[in-house]
């Protein structure tokens, strides 16, 4: 039982992770490391995810915080929002990517609904493959549970972009130690 369930998730999230867009993903990167204030949304687990992020990339200088954070600072002209979102359609991330857009921030979905509400919203997109709780034609199927997939693969994204900006600064692990919590 435990080493099909093992087998079922990594088998999937390789599929699903093989079908990031190259493009996107640098544009992305390049999107994040660009000298301004960023802001992610999500709600539930995405938003955990995004947390991760938020997490390790001030660990590499960027200027990163999520919304309804008790440090959350404003969003202004040309700052950068990353509204992450299966289905694109979940209320509260729909909301604080129109009050972005209407403030004059850059916005980046990251979702796997190309056709949603806040794809037509956003500058660009990254898109994950997976289920969303729409269950629309043409999904990437998986046998977990409604959005588990996409969820999984934004926390894993991550980490990936974290390692590929390490890469673009030339820094290694001794060179962020430094901004890493010390009081644990």
């Amino acid at each position: 039982m435990l080493n099909d369930s093992r087998q079922t998730v990594l088998n999937e999230l390789s599929l699903a992770l093989a079908r990031i867009d190259v493009c996107e993903f640098e544009f992305f990167i390049g999107q994040l490391m660009q000298p301004r204030r960023i802001l992610v949304v999500g709600v539930g687990r995405v938003l955990v995810s995004m947390k991760a992020w938020v997490k390790r990339l001030v660990h590499l200088e960027l200027d990163i915080n999520y919304v309804g954070s008790e440090t959350e600072m404003p969003i202004s002209e040309g700052d950068l929002l990353i509204a992450a979102s299966s289905s694109g359609e979940s209320v509260f991330p729909v909301a604080i990517t129109q009050i972005a857009k209407h403030q004059g921030a850059y916005v980046i979905y990251v979702g796997c609904s190309p056709d949603s509400t806040i794809a037509g919203i956003a500058d660009c997109c990254l898109l994950l493959a997976g289920r969303t709780k729409l269950n629309r034609t043409g999904e990437f199927m998986s046998v977990q549970p409604m959005s588990t997939l996409f969820e999984q693969q934004l926390y894993l994204l991550g980490d990936m972009i974290a390692l590929e900006i390490m890469k673009k600064k030339g820094w290694s692990e001794e060179d962020i130690k430094h901004r890493h919590a010390n009081l644990e």
